[in-house]
Parts: structure tokens; C-alpha cells; sequence
């Protein structure tokens, strides 16, 4: 067989073999993305107040708002 109906084989044998995700397990998919987002996401703020002098104290302000809202979300969630 070809190249294309190696692929087809492939990929018939690979959705025979997934499941659909838990409410659990989608749940911690979508938490770790969110996260990696929010992360991602605060890099780049970092990154463009830092390049710009001018803000640089309100920019930390931000960020610090940021992590103390993100580790009140993770205390609450364990207790």
C-alpha cells in the first residue's frame, strides 16, 4: 500500500483506541491551558512594561495583583 493508505490505516487504528475525556479529566485539561495561557500571557505584559520605563510601577502593581489573585484562587481550591 501507498503512503495515503498506510495514513488511512494509521489513523483508523488511533480512533479505534481513543475515548472520550471524564468530566475530570477535561476539567484538568482545560485548567492546565487556562494556566499555561494566563502564563504565557503574563510573560508578554512583563516583557512590554518592562520595556517601557514610563510604567514601570504601576506594570508591577499589576503583576503582583495578578499573582495574589492567582494564589488565593489555588488556596481556596485546596481547602
Amino acid at each position: 500500500m501507498g503512503k495515503i493508505g498506510n495514513f488511512i490505516q494509521e489513523s483508523i487504528r488511533v480512533f479505534r483506541i481513543t475515548k472520550k475525556p471524564t468530566k475530570e479529566e477535561y476539567k484538568s485539561i482545560a485548567l492546565v491551558s487556562a494556566l499555561g495561557i494566563l502564563l504565557i500571557g503574563l510573560i508578554g505584559a512583563l516583557i512590554s512594561i518592562l520595556s517601557n520605563p514610563q510604567i514601570i510601577g504601576l506594570g508591577l502593581t499589576v503583576i503582583i495583583a495578578f499573582v495574589i489573585i492567582i494564589i488565593l484562587m489555588f488556596y481556596k481550591k485546596k481547602n
